[in-house]
């Protein structure tokens, strides 16, 4: 068994997270920020560092040195590098983005590549949260020109990221596309007049990806079983998130749970190339080859017989109600042939790789049977058993040209006759050998030049490899260092802002009989001077869902509907003491702005570098109005301000300095808080 389908997407869940969800975020290739390539980022996983090596030093290195796609004309090259990817394999999965960049010297041969691993989370969940954010990390590093820069919006981006996916209970549904949607995908090549695109694919991949059909795949097997097959399928779908649900469900059925799947699909194009097996670097050509110089299989003119059609058709219905498997695939048979129509697409891709060597074998055969009988081109269409014969024009009745007419009027004698007919076949024979034997050295010389290239490349990026290592350990000494001086400021801050909480105005200030102490805004409102806290919470609601957990601490992982439900029971339990009317509830996104008071991030130092919430008024100075933590501690919940059924958030927290962010009212995130204000009729 080769490495990588022993250790590709193989990853113990357990390993990586305790709670069995996992997501790493890694980017390589080219960056301005780097004078070469970027430097390992985030290769957490082997399947992260395999991915690398497979996708980007030998696929599209390889095509890059052999000058691949160079040969490409306009028509039959994409111009540049904008592909997403999902590269999946037994439940894991890495969904991934590309496109054109340079490094800091002006070199573009290269793209800039971003993937992120994911375990433990169903796909069209991850797809939802990846895509988006790997859009956003392109904009962003575009307009980055710093190494660190990018280092800093890959961090950020995996932490959003992690936290999106890995908290709150694991779903375990299946794929979310309904038989409704899966009709009209199947539809789709139908209605734009190529009824027969679904069975030509199903006939393609039955006949080019039998070894990996399940129950019959076997990875320690022969390496033919295992080499990568490539297939460029339409997209059919709506959009790239429904495109890979859709090919993943329809692929389930067809391919082995144990083979890796790798989807890619150029942005903005009509087509999707599918890579199962291990890829080898020829299975990459297609991330630059537009269709006419790699067709589409629904596109190639096949002519499929009744049967083959009918089982097809049956299939896909079937499977459209999610109840085809593997034993209801249609059966090849050999009465699928190419149409003879002149106006059908040309023959490119694998059919033409077919002819090439089909015309090679038949040069060799002409040099060795030249004298004796005219040669005979025959093509075979794979699979499928049909035979067409035609032979050339004849070499031997061509009418010689009239300088080449003999002058001698004796007539040679018949063993003389013989004699130069026997030297001329010797010559011609020997002259076909020469040929033949300096065609094999020259070949031999180039694949002995291609190896050494091969193994300085090897060499090279072992050097790199062990480089990266050695600089990895330094940068995890420097953060240790850089974490331990960043507890001691962050422990004399809190000293300081405990000391601090003692130099605030109070004048005005009341305090419930709860604890909650309330400061007075020139606008007559009154604000809650701290977030609430979990002992005020354990108090009202006799409760406390928090994941930090401490008394000083927020209360957290609170939904909106809690925060409403802790604001009516607080005013019933004070109503006594309140004006008539009055009541507690979460401020409007105008009042949070009011009594914002026109603080920023930049001043709160101490909102950097934290993995959990700070004990209520230590996150750092109180603001003008005497208010604590409106900054950068846990979100706060907002009473209105979003669209929708979603509920708005200010403020930020310790992991993330933006300032809105908006969430269902019934779920809840170990960032998420509230503060109250009381309000007057």
């Amino acid at each position: 068994m080769s490495h990588f389908f022993k250790r590709f997407l193989t990853e113990d869940p357990r390993r990586l997270s305790p709670s069995g969800r996992f997501v790493g975020l890694a980017a390589f290739g080219k960056h301005p920020g780097w004078d070469d390539h970027i430097e390992d980022l985030g290769l957490e996983t082997e399947s992260l560092i395999l991915a690398k090596t497979i996708l980007y030093v030998n696929g599209i290195g390889g095509q890059l040195d052999a000058g691949a796609w160079e040969k490409l004309d306009g028509a039959r090259q994409l111009p540049q590098f904008k592909h997403l990817f999902v590269w999946q394999r037994g439940g894991q999965f890495l969904i991934g983005r590309m496109w054109s960049s340079s490094d800091g010297k002006g070199r573009k041969s290269y793209p800039m590549v971003v993937c992120a691993h994911c375990v433990g989370v169903p796909l069209d969940v991850a797809l939802k949260q990846v895509l988006p954010a790997l859009e956003e990390l392109e904009r962003a590093c575009l307009a980055a020109t710093t190494a660190e820069e990018v280092r800093t919006l890959l961090g950020r981006a995996r932490s959003s990221l992690r936290e999106a996916l890995t908290s709150g209970e694991p779903r375990a549904q299946p794929m979310a596309l309904s038989p409704e949607e899966l009709g009209k995908i199947i539809e789709r090549p139908a209605a734009a007049g190529n009824p027969e695109a679904f069975p030509r694919v199903l006939y393609q991949w039955q006949s080019q990806m039998r070894a990996f059909v399940p129950g019959k795949f076997n990875s320690r097997g022969s390496g033919v079983s295992l080499r990568g097959q490539q297939l460029r399928v339409p997209v059919a779908a709506s959009g790239a998130e429904q495109a890979f649900l859709f090919w993943t469900r329809f692929l389930q059925v067809q391919v082995d749970a144990a083979v890796p799947l790798l989807f890619v699909l150029p942005r903005d194009e009509n087509w999707l190339d599918v890579i199962a097996g291990e890829p080898e670097s020829a299975q990459f050509f297609c991330l630059r080859a537009s269709p006419k110089a790699v067709s589409l299989v629904s596109e190639v003119p096949y002519t499929i017989d009744h049967a083959f059609h009918s089982q097809a058709n049956k299939f896909l219905s079937a499977w459209q109600r999610g109840e085809a498997t593997a034993a209801d695939l249609p059966v090849l048979n050999d009465t699928v042939t190419i149409a003879a129509d002149a106006a059908a697409p040309r023959k490119s891709g694998w059919l033409r790789w077919i002819g090439v060597g089909v015309l090679g074998l038949g040069a060799a055969a002409g040099v060795m049977f030249f004298l004796r009988t005219p040669p005979t081109e025959t093509v075979r269409v794979q699979g499928t058993g049909v035979k067409t014969n035609a032979p050339p024009p004849s070499l031997t009745n061509s009418p010689a040209p009239a300088a080449a007419q003999p002058v001698k009027t004796a007539v040679p004698s018949a063993e003389d006759a013989a004699r130069l007919a026997a030297e001329k076949k010797n010559l011609e024979t020997m002259a076909a050998a020469a040929k033949l034997k300096a065609e094999a050295e020259a070949a031999a010389l180039k694949e002995k030049e291609r190896q050494l290239a091969e193994t300085r490349r090897l060499a090279l990026e072992a050097e790199r490899a062990e480089a990266a290592r050695k600089k990895a350990e330094e940068e995890e000494r420097a953060k240790a260092r850089l974490a331990a001086a960043a507890a001691a400021e962050a422990a004399r801050k809190e000293a300081a802002a405990k000391a601090a909480l003692t130099s605030v105005s109070t004048q005005g200030e009341t305090t419930n009989s709860i604890g909650m102490a309330l400061v007075p805004l020139p606008s007559g409102l009154r604000v809650g001077k701290y977030e609430v806290t979990q002992a005020e919470y354990q108090q009202v609601m006799g409760s406390n869902p928090s994941n930090t957990v401490g008394e000083r601490q927020p209360v957290e992982k609170v939904t909106w509907n809690d925060a409403r439900e802790f604001c009516r029971r607080l005013t019933e339990r004070e109503r006594a003491t309140l004006p008539a009317g009055a009541a507690y509830t979460l401020p409007t996104e105008k009042q949070w702005e009011e009594f914002l008071g026109g603080q920023k991030f930049d001043e709160l130092s101490a909102v950097r570098d934290r993995t959990k919430p700070s004990t209520i008024g230590t996150s750092g100075p109180a603001n003008k109005f005497g208010l604590f933590d409106v900054l950068g501690n846990v979100w706060e919940w907002t009473l209105d301000g979003a669209t929708g059924e979603e509920k708005l958030l200010k403020g930020g927290a310790y992991n993330s300095s933006n300032l809105v962010r908006t969430m269902l009212p019934d779920k809840a995130s170990v960032s998420c808080g509230f503060r109250c204000v009381l309000v007057k009729p």
